[in-house]
């Protein structure tokens, strides 16, 4: 039985700030739309806080989005350690606004024993912002 896809599926509905895996995903405040082993879907509305100079929303910002709901989508799968990111290639592809609601849908595309492939994308009212796609290495340490 995978416990922490269970967890994760407890928690639909419900925002990251209350059941976040880790201080980062408290802080960003998504809330989990979907959950299946190795899928995941999180929703965030863009805060005034994360823009850029011209009030549009940041790329670094976008990419701790991303990396967060990926982090998740592979805790989901039940692996005994955590995994952590190689590298992340993102390509911006449009812009959203504070107050603009955004979808983070991450996927699973191949699962090694020490490395996995993930990716996704960043959608504003089924416009594609974003396509990211990462690798992550198994780190040795031990899931609480």
């Amino acid at each position: 039985m995978n416990k922490n896809i269970e967890y994760l599926k407890q928690c639909i509905g419900q925002s990251t700030n209350q059941h976040g895996l880790g201080a980062v995903s408290r802080w960003i405040n998504g809330t989990l739309l979907f959950a299946e082993e190795g899928h995941l879907q999180v929703k965030f509305t863009i805060e005034e806080a994360w823009l850029n100079p011209a009030r549009t929303f940041h790329g670094g910002m976008i990419a701790t989005l991303i990396d967060d709901v990926m982090g998740m989508t592979i805790y989901s799968l039940g692996n005994e350690t955590f995994f952590t990111t190689i590298n992340l290639h993102l390509d911006y592809l449009s812009f959203a606004l504070a107050g603009d609601e955004v979808i983070v849908e991450a996927k699973v595309i191949r699962k090694g024993v020490n490395v996995i492939h993930v990716e996704a994308t960043m959608h504003k009212r089924n416009k594609l912002l974003v396509k990211a796609s990462a690798n992550v290495i198994n780190s040795g340490k031990k899931v609480f």
